[in-house]
């Protein structure tokens, strides 16, 4: 018979080991799970505090919450993966290079490896959509356009940003990990989309290009002035604000025609310029920066090319201008919007069809009514008049002796002549006041469409062999994706920006003309209409007037545009950067 030794020892020691199975269990996992965690930390090449609780079977991590900014687009890991990306719930940012600069720890409690997750970093979310954009990345219309109108209710998984290919999500919403009430966001990007360096044109840049040109008008190729040796001068004119006179343009215009400076040439010749523009809250007006030649595409900063950084061009239309020609693309490479007086100017834009008359850039039987019809036979009465009396007059001359007959005819020929006399000087004044008359109707006249006056002042300057059809490198055909007011507004831009540099002044003094006649057309638009002294500038300079009409009417084209795309992609990007500075990225 067993006694209470033996039940002790059969039975109670058992059990006490079952009781202490569990503490072993915990025990192990913990310490195998710190371990795991310790190597996974060391994979991905992150740093961490851990501290293993084997007895509670939790592992505390301390992991640094980073800041991160885009590189350098100058070096080389920008344009590279990190060779130990992250494969921890949370670290999708690690796939790419960034600056990282530590903001706070994040503690975690884990009881199994796969319950780690990599803090979120912070980003800007506009630095972080450039880089994406610089990389390769298209933006996804539909999923920006749910992020403008749901915010932080946009549904998880949603993609902003496309692959290169448009096939797969690169930037998308993810789940919101401890992120106070921002937009989380996770990153994917795979080695085979890598499709762009550095020498492609990055976002928010622009790019005028000097393309080979052939004229409409002789048929022939011919080299645009800026395909010949370029000058730079050693000169920084000083920057004019909007507000500047016409008479301080009219002077520095004629310096520069009258007195051009002797730069020095260099070679290779530039075949674009690159710039970029920019406009803050302290700076609202957009700034024309970072300006240089490009050969090939391939930036012509080094000698014997000097550096075009200090150059600021002193006119305020050549900003305004490219940012419209940027716009009117397909795709925009700026996410600025147009200043406000570009959307007045184009609100009062029109042009009566009497000046487009008397410019002869449109026909009289194209254009509405608008001048006092003349009496058309009132000429041909009058001198019916006057020969009839005459005859009637020589008839009673023949009736008369022959020295009556005499003196009456001497004294015939002198009325006649102090009669031709007046009526000469009647017709003079009658002349003078139908003129004056003809511009008072002109200027009332009923106003054309915008459109209408871009159409006729291009067909002008075609005819004059002004505007030449771009066409590309190989000279086989034209270049894509620009019409003819593109093109033209492209080559004005050129040449204001050597004009207003120094460079080729004299050649480029048109583009000036045209500038001061934008001024003048921003004038009139502001006072409510034109004056006799605006007519007569457009019929003593109807050239600069046709390149200022191209440009106005891109503008306006532009602003019709931004009017009626108003939820499109650029405007959901700019509401969505607007609303949403800082992003978590994980």
């Amino acid at each position: 018979m067993a006694d209470a030794s033996d039940i002790i020892t059969y039975i109670g020691v058992p059990l006490a080991v079952l009781g202490v199975l569990p503490i072993f269990y915990t025990f192990i996992n913990s310490f195998l799970t710190l371990r795991n965690i310790r190597r996974s930390l060391r994979k991905c090449g992150l740093e961490a505090t851990t501290r293993g609780s084997f007895m509670a079977g939790f592992v505390e991590v301390s992991l640094p919450r980073f800041s991160i900014t885009p590189l350098e687009r100058t070096e080389d890991e920008y344009w590279t993966e990190t060779s130990k990306p992250s494969n921890l719930k949370g670290g999708t940012w690690t796939i790419l290079h960034w600056n990282q600069l530590i903001t706070s720890h994040a503690m975690q409690r884990v009881q199994y490896s796969s319950d780690l997750k990599v803090p979120q970093a912070e980003v800007d979310l506009e630095e972080l959509y450039e880089f994406l954009l610089d990389r390769g990345a298209v933006p996804d219309v539909k999923g920006i356009h749910m992020l403008r109108v749901s915010g932080l209710w946009t549904p998880t998984g949603t993609s902003l940003m496309l692959s290169p290919d448009a096939t797969q999500s690169v930037l998308r919403v993810s789940m919101p990990d401890d992120s106070d009430g921002v937009l989380s966001l996770a990153l994917q990007w795979k080695s085979e989309w890598n499709k762009r360096n550095h020498s492609s044109l990055p976002p928010g840049w622009m790019r005028l290009e000097f393309p080979v040109l052939v004229s409409s008008k002789v048929g022939n190729k011919v080299l645009d002035d800026v395909e010949k040796s370029t000058h730079l001068v050693d000169t920084s004119p000083a920057k004019a604000n909007f507000e500047d006179t016409e008479t301080v343009k009219g002077e520095e215009l004629r310096r520069r025609r009258s007195d051009p400076p002797p730069p020095p040439s260099y070679s290779p010749s530039p075949t674009s310029l690159r710039f970029r523009l920019t406009s803050s809250a302290h700076h609202p007006h957009l700034q024309f920066r970072s300006p240089t030649y490009e050969h090939h595409l391939s930036p012509l900063s080094s000698a014997p090319l000097p550096s075009l950084e200090g150059l600021r061009p002193t006119t305020t239309w050549l900003a305004p201008l490219s940012l419209s020609l940027d716009l009117s693309c397909q795709c925009a490479t700026t996410f600025l919007a147009l200043p406000q007086s570009l959307y007045s100017l184009s609100d009062s834009s029109s042009i009566p069809c009497g000046v487009l008359v008397l410019a002869h850039l449109l026909s009289a039987n194209d254009a509405p009514e608008w001048e006092t019809p003349e009496t058309p036979l009132r000429h041909a009465h009058e001198m019916h008049e006057r020969f009839v009396l005459q005859q009637q007059a020589i008839a009673r001359e023949r009736l008369l002796p022959e020295a009556q007959r005499e003196q009456a005819s001497k004294l015939r020929r002198s009325e006649e002549l102090s009669a031709m006399t007046s009526r000469a000087i009647k017709e003079q004044r009658e002349r003078v006041e139908r003129e004056e008359r003809r511009e008072r109707e002109a200027i009332g006249s009923r106003k054309m469409n915008v459109e209408l006056v871009a159409n006729a002042a291009l067909g002008y300057l075609e005819g004059e062999g002004e505007v030449l059809e771009a066409i590309n490198d190989s000279g086989e055909g034209p270049k894509q994706g620009k019409d003819t007011s593109q093109i033209a507004v492209e080559r004005l831009l050129v040449g204001v920006y050597k004009a207003d540099t120094g460079i080729d002044a004299e050649q480029n003094a048109w583009a000036l003309d045209a500038c001061v006649m934008l001024d003048r057309w921003r004038d009139w638009s502001e006072k409510g209409g034109m004056n006799k002294e605006d007519l007569r500038a457009i019929l003593q300079d109807k050239k600069a007037f046709c390149w200022a009409a191209i440009a106005v009417g891109l503008v306006t084209k532009v602003c019709e545009k931004e009017r009626a795309d108003g939820s499109g992609l650029l405007g959901d990007v700019r509401e969505c950067l607007r609303v949403w500075k800082k992003v978590r990225l994980g």
